[in-house]
């Protein structure tokens, strides 16, 4: 872990960069890592400085490293996957320069503000997502050191095989909660199909890793123009295909079956509608002779129960309680592991 740097470093290692702080951007976005808006000096063009020190080291280091080699896939023409351009990327003094994107909003801000959930957006990060997995297995030779990319602490496991670090860091909840889940043979099968389909290289693709609304961001370039732009790499890594779509749809079913607030409420044939043509666009997208066959929505219904543990876990972590609604998606959650047949068609219908 590096120490953090003094507000005088950090200036200075800007300033090796052509670069100086924004003091007209008080408040950056959210991020679990430390971040600076700046300015190219003499000019206009703002860039987000994400800092690897303290606790984001690993994570600013491994995103530029992921950037470096997928960004070029966003510069072929015509290209449906949109990336944040890297102003500069500096491992050595732990900086990651992106470009300041105006005119955005998260798809997690966009569905809840607007209400909408349009075939459109669907398509585009079908589209995206598709041709990202494709072009990764096309040039595998170029994701060789993938293998960096893998994150040991990848929850899946801890189902499965829990390390003892971990165990001894679960609240009573969520000693409780991981209990239930192995005390269910079927959801257990489930997870081990995953995690077995996960070494089957001959199968896998480069994956973003943490596919979700909120890192996906909505830019508006004309009232009636709209891209997508996938943000946030540093989980990324050669895996199941089928993860990134479980772990994003993930988001749209937890609007259906425990949505938080009134804004996260989504009706189960807006679903299907959604989720039938993201997939639909994936599919196209992807090599030829690639198939949505039962196997690989079956995968993608796991994954998604997978997410939905997930999330039911970071529940028990932060909260040290689990309510009903918490509880509630964990049945779910074990119902699409142990019998993942029975949802494609209620989640989007015959492809």
């Amino acid at each position: 872990m590096r120490a953090p740097l003094t507000d005088a470093e950090l200036d200075a290692r800007l300033a090796g960069l052509g670069l100086v702080r924004d003091p007209s951007i008080t408040n950056p976005p959210p991020s679990k890592n430390r971040t600076v808006v700046c300015k190219v000096k003499n000019g206009k063009k703002r860039v987000l400085v994400k800092i690897a020190d303290g606790p984001g080291n690993v994570g600013v280091l491994r995103e530029g490293s992921v950037l470096e080699r997928v960004e070029p896939l966003s510069r072929v023409a015509r290209s449906p996957l949109h990336l944040p351009h890297v102003y500069a990327f500096d491992p050595a003094h732990g900086l990651l320069g992106l470009e300041w994107i105006p005119n955005t909003e998260t798809l997690h801000h966009f569905h809840r503000r607007s209400g909408e959930y349009p075939a459109l957006v669907a398509e585009q990060v079908g589209n995206a997502l598709g041709y990202l997995h494709r072009s990764s297995r096309e040039g595998r030779a170029h994701y060789a050191l993938a293998d960096t990319f893998r994150d040991d602490s990848d929850l899946l496991e801890c189902f499965l095989r829990m390390r003892p670090d971990f165990y001894a860091r679960l609240s009573t909840a969520g000693i409780d909660f991981f209990a239930s889940v192995q005390a269910d043979a079927q959801a257990m099968t489930g997870l081990q199909a995953l995690s077995t389909q996960q070494l089957r290289e001959s199968e896998n693709a480069l994956l973003h890793g943490d596919l979700r609304q909120a890192n996906l961001l909505r830019v508006t370039k004309t009232p009636k123009a709209t891209s997508i732009v996938y943000l946030d790499w540093e989980l990324s890594f050669w895996g199941d295909p089928a993860r990134d779509l479980g772990s994003l749809l993930s988001d749209y079913v937890m609007g259906w079956i425990a949505p938080e607030h009134r804004s996260e409420v989504l009706a189960r044939p807006v679903l299907e509608t959604f989720a039938h043509a993201l997939l639909k666009a994936y599919a196209a997208a992807r090599e030829p002779g690639f198939k949505l066959d039962d196997d690989f929505q079956q995968r993608v219904v796991r994954w998604i129960g997978t997410a939905l543990l997930i999330s039911v876990y970071g529940i028990s972590h932060y909260e040290q309680h689990l309510d009903a609604r918490a509880l509630g998606v964990a049945r779910q959650a074990r119902e699409m592991l142990g019998k993942p047949a029975e949802w494609p068609t209620v989640l989007w219908g015959k492809l």
